[in-house]
């Protein structure tokens, strides 16, 4: 009975294996099978997701990304989920929402990483840069896009690397770093250039004129966009050529060339609208219309592109263009003394301020605060001074300053006035000539108050001026005297260096005839003993007696005569003080050199002939020849060779 529970505990435990092997088998492909029904559902609704994006439906497309994410967030998709909160991120900035745009891209750009996919966490980064550029936050956005191109770097991403520094370039730019924008320009060109990236090449070309356009530099800035030109057209880029149009167009209205700027903006305009697919530098460029127009003051035509570009940056909701086309047309309403100014610059002014577009709050408030004061409205116009004057700490500025002071002073006498007016009706006649009489004696010794503090401010200013202009003089001269200083010790040293020249000259000619007198002598000298020797050969063809007394004779005079190593050091010597260090590198460069062969080199080298150097060395004018051979071998020089030329080098 034991056994028999045994088995039937077997087959027990071996069903149960099987069955749930069953099951897990069985969850596992329909687990796999789930994942693939996911993938294949989300690729679909991104496809939809595309073509609402390029319709700029962006509810729908809003209620694409969250099915997609919901998908994602349940398969525990991390990747996918990073996509969608980058999707979020591009809708709520193509609503202005700016906060929650920033905050999506960020949960983004740490998705993406934690997928360990660098390069679209780089593209996240990326754009939070370019959206804190847009809201004039440069450092933040500096830190972004260099935070970007640290992770294309560690991809090897050279195209992404390039953009990154041309992101990196337009954030000093923009914060007025320029010598640093050129440097970050310079890096992507480099790069474009290995990549042979033609288009990018043109970008960056456009940028660097920029810096040119700031730095007043317009002809460097038009060469540039020449060239820019000239690579769109060969490319056949026409949105590129349009764009380069557009910024030759800024280059002349920069320069006050306003027919040459409308030229190059028309031509800009045609291709746009042929090419029908960039609203926004249509926008632009008939917005710079206006600017053109308004400047030749032509204030209806410039009313007319205004209105055409506030239209179409409605339909695109392009808020920013808005508030900067609704500044300018405030202002052609204001010099035409049109009420219409004011709902133009309110409105500028409260996109700004949703938008944190400080400068143009600062030009808004500039507008208002002059478009009351002309109205009157002298306590408004005094707020919107002291807030533009807050907001642009460039405006510190006397000029300004006065001009609060007397719309103080006006708005401070509107309320006196006010209160007379009260007192007047309150008062009886007799009490009203008395206010007034009063009033008048004030006025009086304030006028004289006034008059005397003016009198006494206008003789101190003029007592400055002349101590400035004194002080300026005293320093002119003593800059002059400085100057003609510099002027005679740069004279003084000039006549040194002069001198100096001179006697290296004169050295030198004395040691190359020093040289050649020593190598003459060791001439003379060999001669004398190719004599003896040749005295000698006749004298053993005759009587012996006489032979050997002859023999004698020359000896001694020989002797008198040669010390072959005395000669040769007298003139290593002086060629060295000449040739220095000549024997030490022909050495060091040809070891297996003799010391004859580098006593041959020098020879050669103060360009001695074969005939010379033989009666020098005492040999045939045929081993001179042969040595010189020897030598060309062990240089390795080839036929077409000079010897001598080669020597020259050491």
């Amino acid at each position: 009975m034991k056994k028999l529970a045994t088995g039937k505990e077997r087959i027990s435990r071996c069903v149960a294996a099987v069955i749930f092997l069953f099951f897990c088998v069985f969850g596992i492909q329909e687990a796999s099978a789930r994942n693939t029904r996911d993938s294949l559902l989300i690729e679909d609704l991104t496809e939809s997701l595309r073509e609402q994006f390029r319709l700029r439906q962006l509810d729908s497309a809003l209620v694409l990304v969250d099915s997609i994410r919901s998908i994602a967030l349940e398969a525990g998709m991390t990747q996918k989920l990073a996509d969608c909160e980058a999707n979020y991120g591009l809708i709520e900035r193509a609503r202005n929402n700016i906060p929650a745009s920033l905050e999506h891209y960020r949960t983004a750009g740490a998705l993406y990483e934690k997928a360990n996919d660098t390069g679209s966490a780089a593209r996240a980064y990326t754009a939070i840069g370019q959206i804190k550029l847009s809201m004039q936050l440069y450092q933040p956005a500096y830190n972004y896009f260099s935070r970007s191109l640290s992770l294309r770097e560690k991809e090897q991403d050279y195209l992404g690397m390039a953009n990154n520094l041309v992101n990196l370039g337009g954030a000093a730019y923009y914060a007025g770093r320029l010598d640093e924008a050129t440097d970050y320009y310079y890096r992507a060109l480099r790069i474009a250039d290995q990549l042979d990236n033609v288009p990018l090449k043109a970008q960056i070309m456009m940028n660097t004129s920029n810096i040119h356009i700031k730095r007043f530099n317009f002809d460097a800035a038009t060469r540039l966009l020449e060239e820019a030109l000239d690579l769109r057209r060969r490319q056949g880029d026409r949105q590129g050529e349009s764009e380069v149009l557009l910024n030759l167009g800024i280059v002349a209205y920069e320069q006050g060339l306003l027919e040459k700027a409308k030229i190059s903006y028309t031509e800009s305009m045609q291709i746009k609208e042929e090419m029908g697919s960039d609203i926004e530098g249509i926008i632009k460029l008939t917005h710079n219309l206006g600017l053109i127009a308004r400047e030749q003051g032509d204030n209806s035509r410039a009313i007319i592109h205004y209105n055409k570009a506030l239209e179409m940056a409605r339909q695109v909701n392009d808020v920013q263009t808005q508030a900067t086309i609704l500044n300018n047309l405030g202002t052609i309403m204001m010099m035409e003394d049109n009420d219409e100014a004011l709902p133009l610059f309110t409105q500028s002014l409260e996109i700004s301020r949703r938008l944190q577009l400080r400068k143009l709050m600062a030009v808004n408030y500039d507008n208002l605060h002059q478009y009351h004061a002309g109205k009157g409205n002298y306590r408004q116009a005094y707020e919107y001074l002291n807030a533009f004057k807050s907001l642009n700490d460039s405006l510190n500025s006397v000029e300004i300053a006065t001009r609060i002071a007397e719309l103080q002073t006006i708005y401070d006498t509107e309320i006196k006035e006010q209160e007379n007016l009260l007192l007047k009706e309150q008062s009886n006649v007799l009490r009203l000539r008395f206010v007034i009489v009063s009033i008048s004696a004030v006025a009086i010794a304030f006028l004289a108050t006034a008059f005397f503090v003016l009198f006494n401010l206008k003789r101190k200013s003029l007592l400055q001026n002349q101590a400035l202009l004194a002080s300026q003089t005293e320093l002119g001269r003593v800059e002059q005297e400085r100057n003609l200083q510099e002027q005679q010790h740069l004279k003084e040293v000039l006549v040194a260096e002069e001198e100096i020249n001179r006697m290296q000259k004169t050295q030198l000619q004395e040691k190359s005839r020093e040289l050649a007198t020593a190598a003459l002598l060791i001439i003379k000298k060999n001669e004398l003993l190719n004599s003896i020797r040749q005295k000698a050969e006749k004298a053993l063809q005759g009587d012996p007696d006489k032979a050997k007394k002859c023999l004698e004779g020359l000896a001694d005079e020989a002797d008198r005569s040669i010390d072959l190593d005395e000669q040769w050091e007298l003139f290593k010597r002086h060629f060295e003080a000449v040739h220095t260090g000549f024997f030490l590198r022909l050495s060091q460069e040809y070891p297996n050199l003799t010391n004859n062969e580098l006593k041959f080199c020098a020879y050669l080298r103060i360009n001695l002939s074969s005939k010379e150097i033989a009666q020098i060395l005492n040999i045939s004018v045929e081993s001179a020849i042969t040595k010189r051979y020897r030598l060309r071998k062990k240089f390795n020089l080839q036929r077409e060779d000079n010897l001598v030329d080669f020597l020259m080098q050491f």
